[in-house]
């Protein structure tokens, strides 16, 4: 029987508050429980005018890390699965999500009160497929990675607990969870009054004030002040109150790796990406030439253990509605109000000279001998200074390749995308995918590990049906090279054999990327790397891989001064 023209459902009411939230895409991996929602999307875009555009990914790892990093740039994405085989595979996506204030919606469609699910279960003592016998184990498995993990089993429960998830989302940047019995997609429900309503993270007027002079005091007081983006400001869109920051203070400024790109490069006050003791000299000597740093909306991870160890007592962290500075601690301070009042407070105190000047864009050169003619990671990465292009949108795996291209600078704000903190290899490639869906007209240049690529492979094909037109660098050499330098430096500095789990099946990339439905060419020489490049940024209308050749006993000096924690060396 067909619905009147006015029936309001459910799943209508689920796409018209991820519309009103900012949404146009969704990642998505077919199922039966969630199939129906997928048919109410098709049918808007044909007959309403593509409220969501639905996307049909080779995996959920895929439809997650494409999720993702759509979600960096978009500010709000969703993957959309089934229940339990579907579920639970995308809860490392979702993981990384959280971990990295990204607010992916993880939609899952579930068993419910029809005739073949729950109902017929019970009297008939059997499994339904895709369960494991708790029927709440999928939201419970979420719920320590998500704002908010849910279930659905009510129409009219739908519109709060809808609003409810995605209002969590957009407040804290995280991912949320939502399930729905699958009898609900066609159940109707009222339809939005008002205006999805963001919860304004707690704040304590107090606690705010107290923080704000408490640092303003440390900053007029500092010799060497140094603030540190963080990637909050970013995802709560504060970069132009950052940028004030930095402008009226004179105040110089770096990032982490997660925040690379926070502005502009070319900005005025930037040092340099810090990663720690693979830095490069001019960013890693500033930061230890620093008396007082100012983290401003990031969190620490232990690329960063020997300088927090160092520096506990003069570092203040701005970072997830607090602030600590020292070993005190101020609570209900968001972000947002801690750059407002912090600008507020210095805006009498005058400018200051800058006392540290950002240095040349510098890729370490081979850490050893090499055929004049071979690439390796550092003749590449040299190469990369000159070749890419500001309306290109960087995206390094975890892999060889990150703590190299974090030193290739990146004149447009956003124009970099790296997993740097969960770090779980393979997400660069599938997260291009994301990237080049919400903003199309920034190309993305991968650095894929060749262990990494061959997790997420066939997200290649997913590109070509959908036209889209990203690089992929797969930095072929048969090891997982970050992994190795992490585990038994040895086997690069001294000859040791490779640690046996570490070394991977050499695959042909360029055909692999043909058969996909892409353009692939492999290159070995420095000759064959200057011909592919031309190529490749020619072509803007394809997906292109390249297989970039290395010898298996190359690694880059910064991964290894990341390994053994030394810092670097004037060039």
């Amino acid at each position: 029987m067909s619905k009147p023209a006015d029936y309001f459902t459910v799943s209508d009411y689920l796409i018209q508050r991820l519309h009103e939230a900012g949404l146009r895409d969704v990642f998505t991996v077919p199922g039966d429980y969630v199939a129906r929602w997928f048919d109410y999307i098709d049918d808007k875009a044909r007959n309403v005018g593509s409220q969501l555009n639905r996307l049909g990914c080779r995996s959920e790892l895929e439809a997650g890390y494409a999720a993702d990093a759509y979600g960096r740039i978009n500010g709000i994405s969703c993957a959309a699965v089934t229940y339990g085989v579907g579920a639970f595979s995308l809860i490392n996506p979702v993981a990384g999500s959280y971990v990295e204030r990204v607010p992916t919606v993880a939609i899952s469609g579930s068993p419910g009160t029809g005739t073949a699910d729950r109902p017929f279960a019970r009297t008939y003592k059997i499994l339904l497929h895709h369960a494991t016998g708790n029927y709440e184990a999928d939201r419970d498995a979420y719920a320590d990675i998500t704002a908010e993990a849910i279930i659905i089993r009510d129409a009219a429960e739908a519109p709060s607990m809808i609003d409810g998830a995605l209002g969590a989302a957009l407040s804290e940047k995280r991912p949320v969870y939502i399930e729905i019995w699958r009898q609900l997609w066609d159940a109707p429900c009222a339809e939005p009054k008002d205006a999805l309503v963001i919860p304004p993270l707690p704040e304590d007027a107090d606690s705010v004030a107290a923080a704000v002079k408490h640092v303003a005091g440390l900053i007029k007081a500092a010799a060497k002040p140094l603030f540190w983006g963080g990637i909050e400001v970013q995802r709560y869109g504060l970069q132009n109150g950052f940028a004030g920051l930095v402008d009226q203070t004179g105040v110089p400024y770096v990032t982490s790796l997660l925040a690379k790109s926070l502005l502009a490069e070319t900005h005025p006050g930037f040092i340099g990406t810090y990663t720690g003791p693979s830095s490069d000299y001019w960013t890693y000597t500033t930061v230890q030439q620093a008396d007082l740093v100012v983290v401003t909306g990031d969190l620490l991870t232990d690329d960063y253990e020997g300088f927090v160890s160092d520096d506990f007592q003069k570092m203040v962290v701005a970072y997830d509605n607090q602030v600590r500075v020292g070993e005190a601690y101020y609570f209900g301070v968001p972000i947002k109000s801690f750059i407002e009042k912090l600008s507020e407070a210095l805006k009498d105190t005058p400018k200051r000279e800058p006392w540290a000047v950002k240095g040349p864009a510098v890729i370490d050169p081979d850490f050893k001998p090499f055929p004049p003619d071979i690439i390796t990671y550092a003749r590449f990465f040299q190469r990369m200074l000159t070749w890419v292009d500001a309306d290109m949108t960087l995206v390094p795996d975890e892999s060889s390749s990150m703590y190299v291209s974090c030193n290739i600078p990146v004149n447009r704000a956003n124009g970099f995308v790296s997993e740097a903190a969960w770090g779980s290899i393979g997400y660069a490639s599938a997260a291009a995918l994301g990237l080049s869906v919400a903003a199309p007209d920034a190309r993305p240049v991968v650095f894929a590990g060749d262990g990494g690529f061959q997790m997420v492979a066939q997200t290649v094909s997913t590109m070509a049906v959908y036209k889209h037109n990203p690089i992929i660098f797969v930095m072929a050499n048969t090891i997982y090279g970050i992994e190795q330098a992490l585990t038994n430096d040895k086997a690069y500095t001294e000859g040791q054999p490779f640690n046996p789990f570490n070394v991977i099946p050499s695959w042909d990339y360029a055909a692999l990327a043909v058969a996909l439905g892409a353009k692939g060419v492999a290159v070995t020489t420095l000759t064959e790397l200057e011909n592919a490049l031309s190529t490749v940024k020619a072509d803007t209308q394809s997906v292109w891989l390249v297989q970039v050749n290395l010898p298996a006993d190359d690694i880059p000096q910064e991964i290894l001064r990341l390994a053994t924690n030394q810092g670097p060396t004037k060039p």
